[in-house]
């Protein structure tokens, strides 16, 4: 499978870019290929149906990556988002698993990847300007279509490397992973409370699972959660 050719379709606002493309999906349209992009959102949304912020002057879009579905996808376009958002703006960016890029120590940008009738597609927010919420980060300065386009550029860096396998993105994450040597709290699983681990990052597996070492303990493999806390570095 070849990356494809992004056309992009221009929106000041929508209700969500990731809705609307996935809609388009469902309804059986081929969405490979195509970009719907905003300047704002009024219902923007991130994993596990999280709201996200997205008022005016931001870059949000979501895409369509075609029948691509390996379980370090999200991950991997993270890696791409972030290593396109320090190449252009010399951001710092950082991965934090699974899908959140920060700068500092606020959240920058974030990923949600759903497949729908068998077609990945890929939902990108970052901050730019004022726009960011209290205690989140933001590339201010910046210009959001340059912005949009850099991260358009991410994405597509993000699925080769997905394609390239997950031994590889392993490998390019380990110079961006957030939580490496890091205290961390995680949930298992898709819902909001239950087990949790608590331990000390230690980077990810070759399917994109996330290993948290247990003082005293193992290794924990966790394929399927979300980080409830991290100790700031």
């Amino acid at each position: 499978m070849a990356v494809p050719a992004f056309r992009v379709l221009r929106f000041e606002s929508v209700a969500s870019t990731q809705d609307l493309l996935v809609a388009r999906a469902r309804a059986g349209e081929d969405v490979t290929g195509l970009c719907v992009r905003a300047r704002e959102q009024t219902r923007g949304r991130g994993r596990r149906g999280s709201a996200w912020s997205s008022p005016p002057g931001g870059s949000y879009q979501s895409l369509g990556l075609g029948r691509v579905a390996p379980p370090w996808l999200t991950l991997a376009l993270g890696v791409g988002v972030a290593e396109a958002l320090n190449a252009a703006f010399d951001a710092g960016a950082a991965v934090k698993w699974p899908n959140d890029v920060f700068r500092g120590g606020g959240k920058l940008g974030g990923i949600i990847v759903e497949v729908v009738a068998g077609q990945a597609v890929a939902g990108v927010g970052v901050n730019v300007g004022e726009v960011a919420p209290p205690g989140a980060a933001s590339l201010t300065g910046a210009d959001p279509d340059e912005v949009s386009d850099v991260v358009l550029r991410g994405v597509g860096s993000g699925l080769e490397l997905a394609l390239a396998g997950g031994e590889a993105v392993a490998a390019r994450f380990a110079a961006l992973d957030l939580l490496r040597s890091r205290e961390v709290v995680v949930a298992l699983g898709s819902a909001r409370e239950g087990d949790v681990v608590t331990g000390v990052g230690a980077g990810v597996d070759a399917t994109g699972a996330l290993l948290v070492a247990v003082p005293g303990g193992p290794t924990v493999r966790v394929a399927s959660g979300h980080v409830v806390r991290f100790r700031a570095g």
